[in-house]
């Protein structure tokens, strides 16, 4: 018996390409051949139709993929070291690092928190991505939710898809930040770098809520509620208002807006994280039915970054 659709996705191919081919970059940790064989064996609905492994994506198209519960990644088990701060028998909460990997991807295939949580737990090799729900940035640390088992996946991913999983990030960002906003700006691919998203009129509905915490030097601290979850969306609704993520140099981040401040010069010579953390998560819980919230506070090189520029607090401009 089957079980229930793990992967629901639209996809915008650049090029027209074969569906083969873009499920499998989609979903880098199963192979092609095994991707060839759930279409031949009409696990993968194209626009609600099967389709054939040689099909050609030219637009806009909604793929669903229903798998076997036998079914195992194709990705390695790694020892790496991994901040676990709540398990039970349904879920697992990560504290991942900045400059870690959340997904295998092409080209990618070791040394993220999928090849990590499959040494550390077995048993996700049954479980679609290894039981994340959601993803982080490279860049960006802090709290993920992982999925211990089947029913729990399919029963978070619906929350997920309903957007009753409620997120905030602590971020530093370039720039005065005067006052609380909400930001609902639609977000697309930005129509040259095809590494970045961008504010977009046709782009997808984004809403982010914006407090201040504390100004900093030419630099303030901020807590972000996303309403939705599009991707880098924090970092493009943040630097359309001219106040990129602290480090973020792919949205705007300039080092030389502080340049009368040494010591974060210095310490910008070997920085390669974002100031931006994923703190705070709360959503009802698969077995228990009751509501769970748990807190991360942001780590070392949050707290370094806080801490230089409140030291020059009072030089500093808009």
């Amino acid at each position: 018996m089957k079980s229930p659709v793990f992967y629901k996705f639209n996809v915008n191919p650049d090029n027209a390409s074969r569906i083969d081919k873009i499920i499998a970059s989609e979903l880098p940790e199963y192979s092609r051949s095994r991707i060839q064989t759930w279409i031949k064996n009409g696990n993968i609905l194209l626009n609600g139709k099967t389709c054939l492994p040689k099909d050609i994506v030219k637009e806009s198209t909604l793929i669903e993929l229903t798998i076997e519960e036998s079914e195992s990644l194709d990705i390695e088990a790694q020892n790496l070291p991994l901040e676990i701060i709540y398990e039970d028998e349904d879920i697992i909460i990560v504290n991942k690092d900045s400059g870690m990997v959340t997904h295998t991807a092409v080209g990618n295939f070791n040394n993220t928190l999928q090849n990590g949580l499959l040494h550390r737990f077995p048993e996700l090799k049954y479980v679609p991505r290894a039981g994340i729900i959601h993803r982080l940035d490279k860049q960006t640390s802090g709290i993920l939710i992982i999925a211990r088992n089947l029913k729990s996946q399919h029963y978070l991913s619906t929350l997920m898809q309903s957007r009753l999983i409620n997120k905030k990030y602590s971020s530093i960002v370039s720039g005065i930040v005067s006052r609380d906003i909400v930001i609902d700006k639609p977000i697309g691919r930005h129509h040259v770098n095809r590494k970045k998203m961008t504010v977009r009129e046709d782009g997808k509905q984004a809403r982010s809520i914006v407090t201040v915490v504390k100004v900093l030097e030419n630099s303030s601290l901020l807590d972000i509620e996303i309403v939705t979850g599009r991707t880098h969306q924090i970092r493009v609704h943040l630097s359309s208002l001219g106040n990129p993520v602290f480090g973020d140099h792919l949205y705007g981040f300039k080092n030389n807006r502080f340049v009368k401040n040494p010591k974060i010069m210095d310490f910008l010579k070997n920085y390669e994280g974002f100031a931006l953390h994923a703190r705070y998560i709360r959503f009802i819980h698969p077995i228990t039915n009751k509501d769970f919230e748990i807190e991360c506070l942001p780590g070392h090189s949050f707290n370094v970054i806080k801490s230089l520029l409140l030291e020059n607090k009072n030089g500093c401009t808009n």
